[in-house]
């Protein structure tokens, strides 16, 4: 097997594994610290990351991996977060190769959009659309603040998945 091809398994592999243990670490409650009662969402900026780094199709891929391990642990396993992850990882692939420089201040805004993108959302579909009472209520008073607080942990995750992909790149000699 040829060095490249051996060092993409291993990355892609280690992208799989970080995923598993953030997913486990998301949706096992009282296993990370919770202020106020703001829940982190730390697949989203875990696969912000990867998208940016590894692009459209593998980010995408990855994502929904990680959409469809969120779907596992959640309430309705309509296939809503696998969906939603896969777009967001694909969608800051696609602006890193097109009109982004891969920085950890990108990182940070598109984080954070994704958080409040992911929110509003999930209240949309799942809160307003099933009747439920006081959607812009549980918007501002969780949604949103989970959101900001799930921000804070981008750049644990660029710098990890830089770190990654720094050590699995080869530089070709010509």
């Amino acid at each position: 097997m040829r060095k490249t091809t051996r060092l993409l398994i291993l990355r892609r592999l280690g992208f799989v594994l970080i995923i598993l243990a953030v997913n486990i670490l998301q949706n096992t409650k009282g296993f990370f610290f919770e202020p106020f009662g703001m829940r982190a969402f730390l697949l989203i900026p875990l696969v912000v990351s990867i998208g940016m780094f590894e692009r459209s199709y593998a980010g995408a891929l990855l994502g929904v991996l990680a959409g469809a391990l969120w779907d596992s642990a959640s309430a309705f396993w309509d296939g809503y977060n696998a969906l939603i992850l896969m777009l967001i990882a694909a969608i800051c692939g696609l602006l890193i190769n097109i009109l982004m420089r891969n920085h950890l201040v990108t990182a940070m805004i598109l984080s954070a959009s994704a958080c409040v993108i992911y929110s509003v959302a999930y209240v949309m579909f799942f809160i307003v659309a099933r009747g439920l009472d006081s959607p812009g209520w549980l918007l501002m008073s969780f949604y949103l603040p989970s959101a900001l607080y799930t921000a804070l942990f981008t750049p644990l995750f660029y710098i990890l998945v830089r770190a990654i992909m720094r050590a699995t790149t080869v530089e070709e000699q010509y």
